[in-house]
């Protein structure tokens, strides 16, 4: 069984999530809930030269997180 990941949102990526029309901001609050059981799921991007850090792109939206032991910390909503 898959340990579940904690999620940690910085605040600059947090007021971003408030910024956004509501229909975006539930998808992106799906997909933060989905990420905290599969954090690399299909299609998600490591960014490279970038240590763990990952891209996860949403209709037009672009979240960027690191993976950290069972935390993943959320550091922007583009």
């Amino acid at each position: 069984m898959t340990t579940p990941y904690y999620i940690k949102i910085a605040p600059t990526a947090a007021e971003q999530i408030k910024q956004l029309p509501p229909k975006q901001r539930r998808l992106i609050m799906k997909l933060i809930d989905a990420l905290c059981i599969n954090p690399r799921p299909p299609g998600t991007r490591k960014i490279e030269g970038m240590t763990g850090l990952y891209s996860e792109t949403i209709n037009h939206s672009r979240l960027i997180y690191k993976i950290e032991e069972h935390d993943i910390v959320l550091l922007l909503v583009k």
